[in-house]
């Protein structure tokens, strides 16, 4: 008879971010600035919770801008291609 040791696997999938990210006065809102500070200063489930809550709430413009800059992309690349036309 075998056993199973130790905790059962948690549902889900884990994402590790491991980037940096400069916050230009000026450019970037003060807000953002604040929400930043306090990811770098909470631990644990706090931390997790903050960075849960700001993807959610801004979950939305994250994906229109992602559409925005692909669409750019895209477009420059036709624009690229079809400029000795």
């Amino acid at each position: 008879m075998t056993r199973n040791r130790g905790r059962p696997p948690k549902r889900g999938t884990v994402y590790e971010f491991d980037f940096y990210y400069r916050f230009v006065p000026g450019e970037d809102p003060p807000e953002l600035e604040a929400l930043l500070k306090a990811i770098v200063e909470a631990k644990g489930r706090k931390r997790r919770d903050i960075l849960r809550a700001a993807l959610l709430g801004g979950a939305d413009q994250a994906r229109q801008t992602a559409t925005r800059s692909e669409d750019s992309d895209i477009a420059d690349v036709f624009e690229t291609m079809f400029s000795d036309f």
